[in-house]
């Protein structure tokens, strides 16, 4: 009788064990979904930015009709975790490069954002199309002279150029 007992109670405890941890292990994981969620890219884009540099051309340039480009540093509603470079890390800003011209055309191939050789990211065209946003997380890309440019596609040969390079502003407004 005593070891039909322990047998039952081993039982349970074999069986039970498991779900209250997991259950716990789940509770714990779930318990703030904010803190793990990466910012949607609508929420970066509406986001209030420090201005760093702002060019506006007295004549468009290229097939694209480049007139000017802006760069915001935009400090994160919270610490995001992202890979950079291969790297984990954990940021709290992030950098806005909007290209200004067009109207620019809609195309199968992304519109890209470059500073100099490297690229900032894909660009998001706005409603008018007058405006292309990239986002980046890279603060190394953001220098004074860097040339912004945007292309179609990686093409690095097929790049709009603007001729005004970044000069960012020391201390900035908001």
């Amino acid at each position: 009788m005593k070891r039909s007992f322990l047998s039952r109670c081993m039982a349970i405890a074999i069986f039970v064990l498991p779900l209250l941890i997991a259950g716990d292990a789940f509770a714990q994981r779930n318990a703030d979904p904010s803190l793990n969620k990466e910012l949607p890219l609508t929420e970066l884009l509406k986001l209030p930015g420090r201005l760093l540099s702002e060019v506006k051309a007295a004549r468009p340039s290229g097939d694209l009709k480049l007139t000017g480009y802006r760069v915001e540093e935009v400090r994160l509603p919270r610490t995001q975790s992202i890979e950079l470079r291969g790297q984990q890390v954990a940021v709290d800003k992030a950098w806005r490069v909007t290209v200004h011209g067009g109207p620019f055309p809609v195309r199968a191939l992304p519109a890209v954002i470059w500073i100099d050789d490297q690229i900032v990211g894909n660009g998001i065209e706005n409603e008018s199309l007058s405006q292309i946003t990239a986002i980046t997380f890279d603060e190394s890309l953001i220098k004074d002279g860097g040339v912004v440019s945007l292309s179609y596609g990686e093409n690095k040969e097929g790049r709009v150029k603007l001729s005004q390079r970044l000069q960012l502003k020391r201390g900035g407004e908001n």
